[in-house]
């Protein structure tokens, strides 16, 4: 009713001034249409592309599981990681005498004997480590 109203009341010039405003400001049926499809095909591709991702992660995983270690190579492993963990004790034994060596030297600068009650160097204060 409102649309036979207007049109009736409101002279075409005016009218068509009004309606190419508003087209100007509103995506138009068409072009909603076109964007609706374009984001349908660009689901379906990354729906794909997924769907190859997926392959590829379980043809890896079967082939993960296909690969078992060889019983010497997890003994050169095992001789591996054994080594690690004895050079990363010795090198921290090497820094501790380094700094005790350094603390030393610090004290000698100082000036005066460095001498504890045993004879061998006072380093640190109290419950310091000495050299292993």
């Amino acid at each position: 009713m409102l649309r036979s109203l207007l049109l009736g009341l409101v002279p075409p010039r005016f009218r068509r001034a009004v309606v190419a405003r508003l087209d100007a400001r509103y995506v138009t049926k068409a072009d909603h249409r076109d964007d609706i499809k374009d984001s349908l095909w660009e689901i379906q591709v990354v729906s794909r592309e997924v769907a190859a991702l997926r392959r590829d992660v379980e043809r890896l995983r079967a082939q993960l599981a296909a690969a078992v270690p060889s019983p010497e190579l997890a003994g050169r492993v095992a001789e591996v990681d054994r080594l690690a963990k004895e050079t990363a004790v010795a090198l921290d034994r090497v820094l501790q005498n380094e700094v005790l060596l350094w603390q030393a030297v610090d004290a000698l600068a100082e000036g005066g004997d460095a001498r504890g009650d045993d004879g061998a160097p006072e380093l640190g204060g109290e419950g310091s480590a000495r050299c292993v």
